[in-house]
């Protein structure tokens, strides 16, 4: 590939100049390219340049005029006299500079002609505007194959063996989890859905405003970002319902200590007051006044790993030492355990990340909102 003049050559046959901006009256990249190769790995471009679109019309009128000026061989032409069609808008994509669109729009057209990119390794955030690009110009199926037979996936995972998940932003998880859905690469698709199931997302705060500016990776298309907040409610749903099967046990009137000593009465309401007094520090439940209060309840934010620590803190206080197995830790924390195996960063269940290939074959079976509502503990 050749850069003359501004001119990029992706096709030294092409028979076309794509004259692209991000947006109208914005800096312009050109690029020589082949149509036909275009039409046949993006179904963008094969409608555009078909008679069906005046672009379509235009481009074989003007190379059928270059034939009739003597141009047999349109893939000898000089770049002056082939024809030229503008594109605006590249995609939902993050770069630092304008100029950079330049670089990833003509390792977008590499891709499409089977030409190798400018980086033999690229990074995971030039993957995810790559990915952005081809969703753009629906070339994703195209650009699955070519990063699949170039493994650059795997190349990554190769370097980042060994380092824990944390040391990674929200940004390089979002981006990955983008590259994974729409280059198909299960694992990735799985273990970043997760890793934002349970550790959340800064968009998902309640202040954050929809943003349709910022790259697309902050709004993972094809239901992905709805249904990763719908799960992540679903899992609070069902920790929370824990804590509040233990307390209307307590304040149900029936008796929890089941030793029958004199001292069981006295039993159950010390276990609920340290039950209350412990949910209360770690701030997971709040006495509200049922007579008048017009402030809105605060919902946990943050890692759900983080949430589960902090209810295993419960203490195992007794009002007496004849009380030694009586209270809240040694019924809490079996169901803790059960709840952690499901949803711990450290085994490779699909159960709460997203199946990629369920997802998308059988969409509808792994949506939570047809999957039904959480499992609520109620005994």
């Amino acid at each position: 590939m050749s850069d003359e003049e501004g001119l990029l050559v992706v096709a030294a046959g092409g028979d076309l100049i794509l004259d692209i901006a991000q947006e109208e009256g914005g800096q312009r990249f050109s690029y020589r390219v082949d149509s036909k190769i275009l039409q046949q790995n993006s179904r963008y471009f094969e409608n555009l340049l078909s008679h069906r679109f005046h672009e379509g019309q235009q481009l074989i009128k003007s190379l059928e005029a270059l034939r009739l000026s003597g141009h047999e061989n349109i893939g000898d032409a000089p770049d002056n006299v082939l024809p030229h069609i503008s594109i605006v808008n590249v995609g939902r994509v993050a770069v630092a500079k304008v100029s950079s669109i330049r670089n990833l729009l003509a390792d977008f057209l590499r891709a499409i002609h089977g030409l190798d990119l400018a980086v033999s390794n690229p990074p995971v955030a030039n993957l995810a505007n790559l990915a952005v690009v081809a969703d753009r110009f629906d070339a994703v199926a195209c650009l699955s194959k070519y990063v699949q037979k170039k493994k650059y996936m795997q190349l990554l995972d190769a370097k980042s063996r060994g380092k824990p998940n944390t040391s990674q932003t929200e940004e390089r998880i979002r981006q990955k989890l983008l590259v994974g859905l729409l280059f198909e690469h299960p694992s990735w698709v799985t273990r970043y859905s997760k890793h934002l199931i349970i550790r959340d997302s800064m968009q998902w705060q309640p202040a954050t405003e929809e943003d349709h500016t910022k790259a697309l990776w902050w709004d993972i298309p094809n239901g992905v970002e709805d249904e990763l907040i719908q799960r992540r409610e679903y899992i609070l749903e069902t920790i929370n319902s824990l804590q509040s099967h233990f307390l209307k046990l307590y304040t149900s009137g029936e008796r929890q200590c089941k030793l029958g000593y004199d001292t069981s009465l006295q039993c159950d309401s010390f276990q609920l007051g340290e039950m209350v007094r412990f949910f209360f520090k770690i701030d997971t439940v709040r006495l509200q006044g049922k007579i008048y209060d017009n402030t809105e309840p605060t919902y946990y934010l943050g890692d759900i790993d983080r949430l589960l620590s902090s209810l295993r803190q419960c203490s195992n206080y007794q009002v007496d030492s004849n009380h030694a197995h009586c209270g809240l830790r040694s019924r809490l924390l079996p169901l803790l355990d059960l709840v952690q195996s499901h949803l711990s960063m450290d085994t490779g269940s699909p159960d709460v990340g997203i199946c990629a290939e369920c997802w998308t074959t059988r969409r509808t079976d792994q949506e939570t909102g047809v999957m039904g509502s959480p499992k609520i503990f109620n005994g």
